[in-house]
């Protein structure tokens, strides 16, 4: 499948949304905070921080969203990342984060991403592409909820 990766609109809210409703991010976190995804999204979008990965029909797949100086205010962090379901098992997710990691090691050595203690598949899909996790945050987001603190440096 052929992806392009290009810089977000509000025209893309609803695909975004869907994305991550459609999601074990959407069950854990937003199943009644829609209101507050909805929010969040549109800032992501306005401060053109959001990318959108388009199959060849120009219909957005999936979307990520991260900032060049988000972690520590210094380094590259992966905010959200989410693929629409039936669109997932296609590559997609990996295009977007080599789409983030070609951005964010243009300046930096290292960058860095969250993910939940329920994500198991997306865990095991960052350590095969090579982050580490590097600490934990408990109840951090939720409670309940544990979020592991991934870092990948700069292949030599």
């Amino acid at each position: 499948m052929n992806i392009a990766i290009t810089k977000g609109s509000i025209n893309h809210l609803r695909d975004c949304m869907q994305a991550v409703l459609d999601s074990l991010l959407g069950d854990y976190y937003f199943k009644s905070a829609e209101e507050h995804l909805n929010e969040a999204l549109m800032q992501g979008l306005v401060k053109q921080e959001i990318f959108i990965a388009q199959n060849e029909e120009g219909q957005c797949i999936g979307f990520i969203w991260f900032t060049l100086d988000g972690a520590f205010y210094d380094f590259p962090y992966l905010h959200l990342v989410a693929v629409k379901k039936e669109f997932r098992g296609q590559g997609v997710g990996r295009k977007l984060l080599s789409f983030y990691e070609e951005k964010g090691f243009e300046k930096k050595s290292k960058i860095f991403l969250t993910v939940a203690d329920f994500n198991r598949r997306a865990k095991d899909l960052y350590t095969s592409l090579g982050y580490e996790e590097i600490g934990t945050l408990p109840d951090f987001l939720k409670e309940g909820i544990s979020e592991h603190i991934m870092m990948k440096t700069r292949p030599k």
